[in-house]
């Protein structure tokens, strides 16, 4: 309903409704023939790199890939915002940086001194299971495009190998996109349609058969993320929070004169792939280097609400949230005023490890550049 590709990608652009006069002239070729140049600044400690860049990601993996130590400051510190990179200056570092800066038009600036131990973080390579079906999950397959772009190792896992369990020993993050873990085990062909019997297809594909089940699947989960594990949720498969057990519940209902509730009807509510403001807490290390402000991709998204005592508990945390009644930028919201406090981003710490529920489509069609960071955080955190 609302795909405007400068609200999904966080462009900053004025939007003119009125005529107006200037010393124009007509393009009529590319408007970009190619990446301008980034710089590389000269002297200090090292470099420092934004937050704001998805590409990122791309120079962590590049350097770690080469054994340049990266690392993340986790406050403010040596003039910049929490979450900016830091490189140390080594001869090794420098030619990648270099390269980094010409083809991604990356800004590495020259850092004083180095921050304080306490400060920062070492990133380590992470070990990423994506999630996906036999017949082909298509919200995984952007991830899995959008992961190649930006050169982060993964591997796909299908359910047969998540039901074995023993993950925390193969992987660090799993990732699931919308329509992988369902709300129960009631059987059915689920999004991706049925599954063959596995005499029909060959032997070597047998293994990918199967799909998240919340009787045998979801424990295994529990476990992994209990050793220390991060899981990523994306759109329905949320659902994974009530399987656990969380504080967290269906922000959209509405309560019966009986004094029952029962989710939102879709003549009371319906937002079908449009384009949402919601606020974020950019302090947290899930949203580095977004902006207070975010463009969401919304597609009869789930929203959140915390129990009662859920904040003071301190388990959940929300990470962004719809701020106003009037949140849609661009498509169609009916009843869009129901969206109001309701939490669209949480992460969630279950033993040692860290739950992220992102209820929007924060990968949707790898479009959407303006949230790719939520899942970057994810993974380089």
């Amino acid at each position: 309903a609302g795909y405007t590709l400068a609200m999904q990608m966080g462009v900053h652009y004025d939007r003119l409704l009125d005529g107006f006069e200037g010393p124009f002239e007509k393009v009529t070729g590319p408007l970009i023939t190619s990446v301008p140049g980034g710089t590389v600044a000269a002297g200090g400690s090292g470099w420092t790199l934004s937050a704001r860049y998805n590409d990122a990601i791309t120079a962590a993996e590049r350097l770690m890939k080469a054994g340049v130590p990266v690392h993340r400051l986790t406050r403010d510190a040596i003039g910049r915002p929490a979450g900016t990179f830091y490189i140390p200056s080594t001869g090794s570092a420098r030619p990648i940086v270099q390269a980094l800066a010409a083809e991604k038009g990356l800004r590495f600036e020259a850092a004083s001194s180095a921050p304080p131990s306490g400060d920062m973080i070492r990133l380590r390579p992470v070990r990423i299971g994506l999630a996906d079906v036999y017949g082909g999950s298509m919200p995984s397959g952007w991830i899995r495009w959008l992961l190649e772009q930006m050169e982060v190792p993964f591997e796909v896992v299908y359910v047969a190998r998540l039901d074995q369990g023993d993950l925390a020993r193969q992987f660090d993050l799993l990732i699931f996109a919308d329509g992988l873990i369902p709300a129960n085990d009631s059987g059915g062909g689920g999004p991706f349609g049925r599954q063959p019997a596995a005499e029909d297809i060959p032997a070597e594909f047998r293994g990918w058969l199967g799909r998240v089940s919340v009787a045998k699947t979801v424990p295994q989960l529990r476990s992994f993320l209990e050793a220390g594990g991060k899981i990523v949720t994306i759109g329905s498969s949320t659902n994974l929070a009530r399987h656990l057990g969380l504080p967290v519940a269906n922000h959209l209902v509405e309560r019966q004169p009986s004094g029952t509730v029962r989710p939102l009807p879709r003549e009371r509510f319906y937002v079908p792939a449009s384009l949402l403001e919601v606020a974020v807490d950019s302090t947290l290390p899930a949203a580095w280097g977004l902006p207070s402000k975010a463009i969401v991709m919304f597609d009869e998204s789930p929203v959140f609400r915390l129990d009662p005592g859920a904040l003071a508990d301190g388990r959940v945390k929300p990470v962004a949230w719809f701020a106003s009644a009037a949140p849609l930028r661009s498509g169609w919201a009916w009843g869009q005023t129901y969206l109001e406090g309701g939490i669209a981003v949480a992460e969630a710490k279950v033993g040692k490890g860290m739950l992220y529920l992102f209820g929007p489509e924060i990968t949707y069609r790898a479009q959407p550049a303006g949230t790719f960071k939520f899942l970057f955080n994810a993974i380089l955190n």
